[in-house]
């Protein structure tokens, strides 16, 4: 047997090569779907608040540039409910001018 060591080698060194070229192409892949702006790309969107309303339903305040929106999200559909005239405050984790902030969009909407 000639060449045994030479024909493992080799086929160790094409192995590899396959390996690290399909993790290079998965890499690439990952990083063109979150985009090239890394994190500038987020600073655009944000989420500031969310509850929950049933099992797949929620509520959701997001910040794009300087607006903040309502957001009615469903299994199926993702709805604008509207537009937030005044900011909400940051940092309050217990929910509470959250949840004023909310009543009161609902109250607009629904024509109150």
């Amino acid at each position: 047997m000639t060449g045994g060591l030479d024909g493992f080698t080799t086929l160790f060194l094409e192995i590899g090569g396959i390996v690290v070229a399909l993790w290079l192409a998965l890499w690439f892949i990952a990083r063109r779907k979150h985009g090239f702006g890394g994190l500038a790309a987020g600073r655009d969107c944000q989420i500031l608040r969310q509850m929950p309303l049933g099992p797949r339903e929620r509520l959701v305040v997001v910040r794009v540039g300087a607006r903040q929106l309502v957001l009615g999200i469903g299994s199926a559909s993702v709805s604008l409910l509207c537009e937030l005239n005044e900011p909400l405050p940051a940092g309050d984790a217990d929910g509470g001018p959250f949840g004023d902030a909310i009543r009161k969009a609902v109250g607009r909407w629904r024509g109150g």
